[in-house]
C-alpha cells in the first residue's frame, strides 16, 4: 500500500522523510539503510548529519547499500555516486567505511559487479529503501520497460534521463555517462520500508502514474503499488496532477450507521480531511461504484466529525478501508489503494 503525504515545498518533504528514515536508525541501531542519490535526498542528509551532530545519534553499525553508479566515471569523479554519497552524507556522519557499499562500476568484468552486489543483497535485508524517481517514472536506474523482477544490471541509460541529469554536468549532455549498473526493480522492492521523495512540477507526472495509474514496466515506479510499507513524499507541485475531486459517496454518521450497514457487503472508507490520500480515494471509489452495483454499496466516515465510530472500528490511521458483511468486520486494508487494489480488495469478500 502506498501512504502519500504531500507538503508544501522542499524543506517539508525533507522534514517528512527524516523523520522516517531517522525513527528506523533510532529504533535499530543496527539497521540497513538502502540509499539514494541526486537532489532529492539532500535535503534528508543534510537532517540526518544534523541530527547526528546535535543528538549524538550514531551510524557505528548502521550498513547501507546505495542504488546505483554510473558506468566510465572514476570513483574519486566528483560526480560520481560514490563522492556524492561521501560529500553529502558519508563524511560527516560516523558511519564505518567497511559497512558502506556501492555498486562497482570499475574494472573488465562488470557482470562479476553486477553478481557480487546481488550476493551482498540478498544477505543484507535493508530496512528502510530511499528512493528518488525520473521523470520517465525510472527508480534507481531501471529504465521503462525494465522487467520488475530484474536484479542488479547494467544499464543503457534514456535519453531523457541523461538530459535530466545534465545539470549535474555543467548542462553539457556529452559529459553525462550513458551506462549506469543499478539496483533490479526485485532488489529494492525486497526492503522492509519504502521511502520516495520527489519535488517539482517535472516530477508531477511520473507521481500520478505511480500512484493513479495501471502498475506497468512501462512506470517502473508504478511496481510500488504492490509493495506493503510505501511512503511518498511529494511537494505541492509534484502533486499537481493527482486526483482534487470531491467525494461524491454518501457519508455516514453514528446515528445511521448500524441501519444502513445491517445487511449485504458495505465498503466504509474512513477519512480525514486533511489527508491527501483520503481526497485521492473520492475518484477512485465513484469509478468503482457503479462497477460493483447490487453487489457492494460504498460510504464513508469523517472521522473529525464523528471519532466515535473510528474508535469503533480501530481506526488509528489514515485512510483506513473497511469491508463489512451483514453489519459485521470482514476485512480492512490501511493506506491509499489503486483501484486494482481495491478491487481485489472487494473481490475477496465477493
Amino acid at each position: 500500500m502506498i501512504k502519500l503525504i504531500v507538503c508544501k515545498d522542499y524543506e517539508e518533504v525533507s522534514d517528512k522523510a527524516a523523520q522516517l528514515v531517522l525513527d528506523v536508525v533510532k529504533s535499530k541501531p543496527d539497521c540497513t539503510l538502502g540509499l539514494a542519490t541526486g537532489s532529492s535526498p539532500i535535503g534528508l542528509y543534510q537532517r540526518m548529519i544534523r541530527d547526528h551532530e546535535e543528538n549524538g545519534t550514531s551510524y557505528q553499525n548502521v550498513k547501507s547499500y546505495n542504488l546505483d553508479e554510473y558506468v566510465g566515471l572514476d570513483v574519486h569523479h566528483p560526480e560520481s555516486y560514490y563522492s556524492f554519497m561521501y560529500r553529502n552524507l558519508f563524511d560527516h556522519i560516523d558511519i564505518r567505511e567497511e559497512n558502506v557499499h556501492l555498486p562497482s562500476s570499475q574494472g573488465d568484468d562488470l557482470q562479476k559487479n553486477c553478481d557480487d552486489y546481488n550476493a551482498a543483497l540478498a544477505q543484507a535485508e535493508v530496512d528502510v529503501q530511499v528512493l528518488g524517481i525520473g521523470s520517465n517514472g525510472h527508480i534507481g536506474f531501471n529504465e521503462p520497460h525494465t522487467p520488475f523482477d530484474s536484479v542488479t544490471h547494467i544499464v543503457n541509460l534514456k535519453e531523457s534521463t541523461i538530459r535530466d541529469n545534465a545539470r549535474f554536468f555543467d548542462d553539457d549532455i556529452s559529459k553525462v555517462p550513458t551506462q549506469a549498473i543499478t539496483m533490479g526493480i526485485s532488489n529494492v522492492m525486497a526492503a522492509r520500508k519504502i521511502v520516495l521523495v520527489a519535488t517539482s512540477a517535472h516530477k508531477a507526472d511520473a507521481i500520478c502514474k505511480t500512484i493513479c495509474g495501471p502498475i506497468t514496466e512501462e512506470v517502473p515506479a508504478s511496481v510500488l503499488q504492490k509493495h506493503p510499507d510505501v511512503t511518498i513524499i511529494v511537494d505541492e507541485a509534484a502533486a499537481a496532477l493527482l486526483p482534487k475531486e470531491e467525494v461524491k459517496v454518501e457519508v455516514l454518521n453514528t446515528e445511521v450507521f448500524d441501519d444502513v450497514v445491517r445487511e449485504g457487503t458495505v465498503l466504509v472508507d474512513f477519512f480525514a480531511t486533511w489527508c491527501g490520500p483520503c481526497k485521492m480515494l473520492g475518484p477512485v471509489l465513484e469509478q468503482l461504484a457503479p462497477e460493483y452495483g447490487g453487489k457492494v454499496r460504498f460510504y464513508k466516515v469523517d472521522c473529525d466529525n464523528d471519532p466515535a465510530l473510528a474508535q469503533r472500528f480501530g481506526v488509528t490511521s489514515i485512510p483506513n478501508l473497511v469491508i463489512l458483511k451483514d453489519g459485521q468486520l470482514f476485512s480492512r486494508s490501511i493506506g491509499f489503494a489503486s483501484k486494482d487494489q481495491l478491487k481485489a480488495f472487494l473481490d475477496s469478500a465477493l
